[in-house]
């Protein structure tokens, strides 16, 4: 039985702009192909992040607090 691994590498880029960017991925790029010289199957994917968006939530209503204390009543 053959153990199978799965090997990542995250690599996080920040680019002033597409040309900047295109070039980091070139470089990128350019150091994969020396890794599937060993690895033939290995792959090699660029995606764009963006940051994400607050979401913001409905506030929940207070809930009472009980401190069990009897209240006093007053005739009248």
């Amino acid at each position: 039985m053959a153990i199978v691994l799965r090997a990542q590498i995250t690599i996080d880029v920040s680019a002033e702009d597409f040309v900047s960017a295109a070039d980091h991925q070139k470089r990128i790029e350019t150091l994969m192909s020396s890794v599937r010289e060993t690895y033939g199957q290995a792959e090699l994917e660029f995606r764009e992040r963006r940051p994400r968006t607050m979401r913001t939530l409905p506030r929940r209503e207070a809930v009472p607090r009980y401190t069990g204390a009897v209240a006093e009543y007053a005739d009248d």
